[in-house]
């Protein structure tokens, strides 16, 4: 993150861009989206991850779940989508009131990368 400080912004910016609190990202997606080099990408992929574990200071989004598979067409080549979804959604329990452990999420089609 010291090498590119601006990840966390180019994250909020696309998932405002979107108008979404909640969806799947790729890296993919981030990259095309704001010409990242390749080196950059493994930054934003290890940033990804690090949201899925705990916050980032005030950063306004959470990775709540990691899907790993492989590219269609590609041999070799895993790919990972990361579910952000904004810090205000994230359940928390209240006294008396049980939340489940995990976020319900209506599943994506199987052709999207």
């Amino acid at each position: 993150m010291n090498k590119y400080p601006q990840i966390p912004e180019l994250l909020e910016q696309f998932m405002e861009e979107e108008g979404a609190t909640i969806r799947w990202v790729t890296v993919q997606e981030l990259r095309d989206r704001f010409g990242l080099t390749r080196y950059q990408c493994n930054t934003v992929s290890g940033f990804l991850r690090r949201l899925e574990f705990g916050t980032f200071g005030q950063f306004p989004y959470i990775v709540s779940r990691i899907e790993h598979g492989t590219i269609a067409g590609a041999s070799h080549t895993s790919s990972s989508r990361y579910l952000v979804q904004h810090r205000s959604m994230q359940r928390r329990p209240q006294p008396g009131f049980p939340y489940p452990d995990t976020v319900k999420v209506k599943p994506v089609s199987s052709d999207c990368p």
